[in-house]
């Protein structure tokens, strides 16, 4: 998949997206992205987060 964005004196560049938090492009090893409003994220950065969130690693206690 190839986006286009245009840049600041108006030329459109073309890009493949890369995930914002590890910067994997997608296709790369299987890798495939979900977009939000200007960012995108991993299938693999979403599997850590789940595991982070209801897996393996429970929260610190919060401090009051």
């Amino acid at each position: 998949m190839i986006f286009r964005r245009k840049s600041k004196s108006g030329e459109i560049k073309r890009h493949r997206p890369k995930c914002s938090f590890c910067g994997k492009q997608q296709g790369e090893r299987g890798i495939r992205l979900v977009a939000g409003s200007g960012v995108y994220i991993c299938s693999e950065c979403i599997s850590l987060a789940n595991e982070i969130l209801w897996g393996h690693n429970p929260p610190a206690p919060a401090s009051s």
